[in-house]
């Protein structure tokens, strides 16, 4: 998923930077299947996707002053996995990435979360991704990653 993810934010931060003062944009929707993504987790466990996709929007902004924004929301759809063990899964949760440029100052802002959380067919959660990241308009970055899973594409 973080594939998808990293390539997406590029795009975005692409695409807000690009625009300029440009007035701001629709919003783009779109899908990406997940079919075939692995996750480790600890332990040795893994979870392969077997159906779904993420459904996902981005939007981009500009002010008449030159300052920049985009962000962008992907949610699991249907997202269906086998873990090692031989049980069904599911993917509930959702991944939120953002950002912004301010024209005068030449300094910008990113933050990017991926709140996952792999449930099982009792209810009960058998995993997750958890992962925070922020960078300052100082360029300090801070990652925090507390999750028992990893993003597939790390």
């Amino acid at each position: 998923m973080k594939k998808v993810i990293s390539l997406l934010a590029g795009c975005a931060a692409t695409l807000a930077f690009a625009a300029g003062a440009a007035a701001s944009g629709p919003a783009v929707h779109f899908s990406e299947s997940v079919v075939g993504d692995v996750i480790p987790c600890e332990g040795g466990f893994t979870l392969t996707a077997v159906s779904g996709s993420l459904k996902g929007v981005i939007h981009e902004g500009a002010s008449a002053s030159g300052n920049l924004n985009f962000t962008g929301t992907l949610v699991p759809k249907n997202v269906v996995l086998v873990g090692s063990d031989g049980n069904t899964y599911r993917a509930a949760g959702a991944i939120w990435f953002g950002g912004a440029f301010n024209a005068q100052t030449g300094t910008g802002t990113f933050t990017f979360t991926e709140h996952i959380l792999f449930v099982g067919p009792d209810g009960g959660l058998v995993g997750a991704i958890h992962i925070t990241e922020h960078v300052s308009p100082n360029g300090k970055e801070v990652s925090v990653d507390f999750g028992t899973c990893e993003d597939p594409g790390e």
